[in-house]
């Protein structure tokens, strides 16, 4: 009697752990820390949208424009055209950082100097993002730790990036430049990071 217990109580573990795979009828929205995200009536509130760029401040003010009046804001000092953040249903997005600006001090020979400020886009794979509240991570391919965050405002009309000097393509790749001209005429190299602005479309 004892063996056969024994042997029904082991035959019950195996059949309890032998379960065969199903397919979900839940589609993962995003991946996140949260379980809840993965139901599929709980995407991320940012799905779908359209953001346009709309701030990009440095540390040190310069004059871009030649008005003669410095700021921190590149995007006051020469309009560069509309960069968009789209936030796709498969849950990718365009990189931030791949919409670079680059500053340069151009000489015209007889010692005078101007500050020159350009725009680009580089190409590349788009990134991953997943929501977490006010915080949006963005992912590159399939790694698992994000590259950088961005902060979703309360109400969610704006994105505000803090990227460090490393992040800003513009400045140290893509043939980019960093100088900057003080409004004393010195030229110094830019080492500061950027907050970027990006507003609801």
């Amino acid at each position: 009697m004892k063996k056969l217990f024994i042997t029904t109580l082991l035959l019950g573990i195996c059949v309890a752990c032998n379960v065969d795979d199903v397919d979900s009828d839940l589609t993962p929205v995003a991946i996140t820390e949260n379980s809840a995200d993965c139901v599929a009536d709980n995407p991320p509130s940012i799905l779908g949208r359209t953001y346009l760029r709309s701030g990009f401040e440095i540390d040190t003010p310069v004059d871009a424009n030649g008005d003669g009046i410095y700021s921190t804001d590149l995007m006051e000092e020469q309009l560069c055209f509309d960069l968009s953040l789209s936030f796709g249903t498969d849950l990718r997005v365009s990189n931030p950082t791949f919409d670079a600006v680059s500053l340069y001090v151009d000489n015209d020979g007889n010692g005078n100097l101007s500050q020159r400020m350009n725009c680009s886009h580089a190409d590349g794979l788009p990134n991953r993002y997943m929501q977490i509240g006010d915080t949006i991570k963005f992912f590159i391919s399939t790694s698992e730790e994000p590259q950088f965050t961005g902060t979703l405002s309360a109400d969610e009309t704006t994105i505000t990036f803090e990227f460090t000097n490393d992040l800003l393509f513009g400045f140290n790749f893509l043939a980019g430049g960093n100088e900057i001209l003080l409004q004393d005429g010195t030229v110094l190299e830019y080492e500061g990071g950027a907050t970027v602005t990006y507003t609801l479309q």
